[in-house]
C-alpha cells in the first residue's frame, strides 16, 4: 500500500473530494464525498478521538447508482509517511445496485502532524462491474483541518 504515495503521480487523479460540513451532527463528524465515478460514490464521515487529536476514525460508505452490482470491490488506502492507517475489513465485496444498499468499512488514522499538516490520501479501487474489471486510483485532500 506504500507504493500508492511513492514517487511516481497519477497522470490526472480522479474525483478529489470536496468537503460538505454537517454542523447539526453533535459529534463534531464531516461527511464528504471521496470518490464517484462510474456509478460508484465513496462517502467518507470522518469524526476525531475525542481525548487524542492525533486520532481520527474513518467511516466509508459505498453505493452503487449502477443497474448491475458491482463484484470483488477493495478499496486500498495509503497516508503520508508522517501519519499510520489501519483499516478494518469491509462489511462485504458486492455493492448492490440502484443504490438499494451499501457496504461500510472504518480506517483508523494516527497523525501527529494533526496540527501541521493538512491530511491526503491516495485511494486505489479495484472492483468488477457487467464482467469488467476496473481499477481506479484518485487522491482524497477533502479532509477537515487537524485530521
Amino acid at each position: 500500500l506504500m507504493d500508492l504515495l511513492g514517487d511516481s503521480t497519477p497522470s490526472a487523479p480522479q474525483a478529489v473530494g470536496s468537503a460538505v460540513t454537517t454542523p447539526a451532527n453533535p459529534s463534531g463528524a464531516m461527511n464528504f464525498t471521496a470518490y464517484q465515478k462510474n456509478g460508484l460514490t465513496v462517502q467518507f464521515n470522518v469524526t476525531k478521538h475525542p481525548s487524542n487529536p492525533q486520532l481520527s476514525q474513518i467511516g466509508a460508505t459505498y453505493s452503487n447508482s449502477n443497474p448491475a452490482p458491482i463484484s470483488n470491490f477493495t478499496l486500498q488506502a495509503a497516508v503520508p509517511k508522517h501519519a499510520k492507517i489501519l483499516p478494518k475489513p469491509p462489511s462485504g465485496k458486492e455493492i448492490p445496485p440502484n443504490n438499494s444498499a451499501t457496504v461500510t468499512q472504518v480506517f483508523q488514522i494516527s497523525n501527529p502532524m494533526y496540527a501541521e499538516k493538512q491530511m491526503v490520501m491516495k485511494i486505489k479501487l479495484e472492483y468488477s462491474l457487467n464482467g469488467t474489471p476496473v481499477t481506479e486510483m484518485a487522491q482524497v485532500d477533502g479532509f477537515p483541518s487537524g485530521v
